[in-house]
């Protein structure tokens, strides 16, 4: 395997941007990452980095200039396979929708873009070698949690993905704090896990399409939050205490949608 990152674990993010210069700033000033361009070749796709230099930058995620005609900014998130092309043909034969075909990205990938049978975006992502992926992950900075947001029963939403990529949904315990709206639990079968979560729409969701929610570590939620407004995005879910840490829902000057959350304990205990 080229990667540690457990197979069905989320393993790499991004998001695409009518505006990539805008966007470009509020991020890295956001979130003190360093940007680093691919290049013409592939379109000028830039990866969000922790760390100054390219020798010492981890890797959080990727942003990359959308197409005229193409839908809204928006964050996306794809989960490790061994085989693309087989999981993208499984992916189908449960009720999911190729997007874009198997396409193999330089000697680093293949990737596929999917849409579940509810509608959600994902991607199915295999690693060719150690140096793809995330490289920085759970902390500060760095994606810490992925959330799908879903008008109906999280649990239902879930079984197309549980046997695509090996998950295992689970339901919370009697004894987990109580919740707003139904949730399930998601984690990596073979190396037991806890990635991220489903869960119900609420409010203002109930009129967007089902989505992933990327999350982000940050220190203060509050303070991140405020310091998007000053860099020009917004706040769509102001910060609150949930069952696993302080979070916000924040959204880009472009209009990208995106959490960031306080450590989770769940994650750190994983």
């Amino acid at each position: 395997m080229a990667t540690s990152i457990p197979l069905g674990a989320p393993i790499w993010a991004d998001t695409t941007t009518p505006d990539l210069a805008t966007d470009l700033a509020f991020y890295t000033r956001l979130f003190n990452w360093a940007s680093f361009d691919s290049g013409e070749q592939f379109g000028h796709y830039t990866e969000l980095c922790l760390g100054t230099t390219a020798a010492t930058a981890r890797a959080v995620a990727g942003i990359v200039a959308s197409p005229p005609g193409e839908p809204p900014a928006g964050w996306g998130v794809a989960f490790h396979v061994g085989d693309c092309v087989q999981a993208a043909a499984e992916a189908e034969k449960l009720g999911g929708t190729v997007v874009s075909h198997p396409m193999r990205i330089g000697e680093d990938l293949v990737y596929a873009g999917m849409r579940d049978p509810d509608g959600g975006a994902f991607g199915l992502y295999e690693p060719l070698s150690d140096h793809v992926g995330f490289t920085a992950y759970n902390e500060p900075g760095a994606v810490v949690w992925c959330e799908y947001v879903y008008d109906g029963a999280p649990v239902e939403a879930m079984q197309f993905y549980s046997e695509l990529l090996n998950w295992s949904v689970r339901l919370p315990d009697a004894e987990d704090p109580p919740r707003d709206a139904p949730y399930v639990g998601l984690w990596t079968h073979e190396t037991n896990v806890e990635f991220g979560g489903g869960r119900m729409a609420l409010g203002p969701e109930l009129e967007m399409k089902p989505h992933w929610l990327v999350c982000f570590g940050t220190d203060s939620v509050d303070l991140t939050a405020a310091k998007a407004v000053d860099l020009g995005g917004s706040v769509a879910v102001a910060p609150v205490e949930d069952p696993g840490g302080r979070m916000a829902v924040l959204v880009s000057p472009t209009g990208a949608h995106f959490s960031v959350m306080s450590s989770r304990e769940r994650a750190n205990d994983a």
